[in-house]
């Protein structure tokens, strides 16, 4: 339930499952939805969505950037929408295909040079991900996937100017690349993270790395990895961004 999917249909396929498990508890969905609409309106739009995702992923329709990112960001909302009647119905088993689903258009889009600037989705569904996966290969794979993701993200987003909230979406996908990273065992892909999330995230970085370190003490880690970890933390340890 970890792996993401790359085809649209696949893709398709689960946002159906989760849409026919909303459409059991039409009536509850119905007054949850303020708006006058209806789970069945939002069935027919994401319906609409994928098909026409069907026809850009068999090279049957072309869109130019600025097209794809503003058909991906009315996607990314439908499957807000989605996700926000499986949290009020509390529909507990379909959380990993939201998940799932979330981060892999997330992908699909930004491989088609889609620029997201709706991240909040795919930034919790990739933490949920990662959370979920054991296998330092699989972790690998994970973070360079996420990392096509954060690097496609607006300018807006990357500036991250307001950082009042803990939980935006710019820091939580990049917390979470780093986790995944540093999981992965893998120290060249460590550096190569932690060099990027050291420009994305500055502020973060010292107590990350602390952290980071701390959970390493009396692990079985190689100590090519234990030393990447101990020089950015010992790099960090009394430097604040200026």
């Amino acid at each position: 339930m970890n792996k993401l999917v790359f085809e649209i249909d696949t893709i398709s396929d689960q946002a159906l499952q989760v849409m026919q498990a909303i459409m059991a508890r039409e009536t509850e969905a119905k007054e949850i939805m303020e708006d006058g609409s209806g789970p069945l309106e939002l069935a027919s739009a994401l319906s609409d969505f994928f098909e026409i995702a069907a026809t850009i992923e068999s090279g049957q329709a072309m869109l130019e950037s600025d097209d794809l990112t503003e058909f991906g960001a009315y996607g990314l909302d439908l499957l807000d929408r989605l996700a926000f009647l499986v949290r009020k119905l509390e529909i507990m088993d379909h959380r990993d295909h939201i998940s799932r689903i979330f981060a892999s258009l997330a992908v699909w889009l930004v491989r088609r040079e889609a620029i997201l600037d709706n991240l909040e989705g795919a930034a919790d569904g990739f933490g949920m991900l990662v959370n979920g996966l054991v296998e330092p290969q699989d972790l690998s794979e994970m973070c360079q996937v996420m990392e096509e993701v954060i690097a496609a993200t607006s300018d807006e987003l990357q500036m991250d100017q307001d950082q009042s909230n803990p939980w935006r979406p710019w820091r939580v996908i990049n917390l979470n690349h780093g986790i995944a990273a540093t999981r992965s065992l893998d120290p060249v892909l460590m550096e190569k993270t932690f060099e990027k999330l050291s420009r994305r995230l500055p502020h973060d970085m010292p107590g990350f790395f602390a952290d980071g370190k701390r959970q390493m003490i009396g692990q079985n880690v190689p100590d090519e990895v234990q030393a990447v970890m101990n020089r950015y933390a010992d790099k960090w340890s009394n430097s604040l961004p200026h």
